[in-house]
């Protein structure tokens, strides 16, 4: 009886070592995450914004979720003003085009793409950085999200000028 009482105590004292997987294990593409409006379905617009403005009664994939609709309401906000930058842009070239100058368009264009690839990597690599945090999607749609409201800004000051 003490043997089997040492074994079961030994056990039970012993710490369990398992390589466990979460859902913040490995690497993730945010292009398959589903949407706020998919994931908040069944919900009024008023309920939503009430939760994700305090965060009250949320739980840690709500919160993702409302910093995800965050990202998702400036990316929209940069769509359109990319449509209105390449719109200055295309008429300006015109003129270059007429003067045999080379066009700016190809290089916004370019420059675009490696924005949003620094913009991609930079959120990836602050996420990852934190390893498996409960907190870690919130965190990477709070960076998606600032970093594309800073673009937004700055294609606003060039639109200006």
């Amino acid at each position: 009886m003490i043997r089997h009482t040492s074994l079961i105590f030994a056990l039970a004292i012993a710490p369990v070592i398992a390589p466990a997987k979460t859902v913040y294990s490995g690497e993730f593409n945010y292009h398959y995450f589903q949407s706020p409006e998919q994931y908040f379905s069944g919900h009024s617009a008023a309920d939503v914004a009430r939760m994700c403005d305090t965060g009250e009664h949320a739980s840690n994939s709500d919160l993702a979720q409302c910093s995800h609709r965050k990202f998702d309401h400036a990316a929209r906000e940069l769509d359109k003003s990319l449509q209105s930058a390449k719109s200055k842009i295309e008429s300006n070239d015109k003129s270059l085009k007429e003067e045999g100058e080379p066009l700016a368009l190809p290089y916004f264009l370019k420059s675009q793409d490696a924005w949003t690839q620094y913009r991609d990597n930079e959120c990836y690599t602050e996420t990852y950085m934190m390893g498996e945090a409960t907190e870690r999607y919130i965190f990477f749609w709070e960076c998606m999200a600032n970093i594309t409201q800073d673009r937004v800004k700055e294609l606003q000051e060039v639109l200006k000028n």
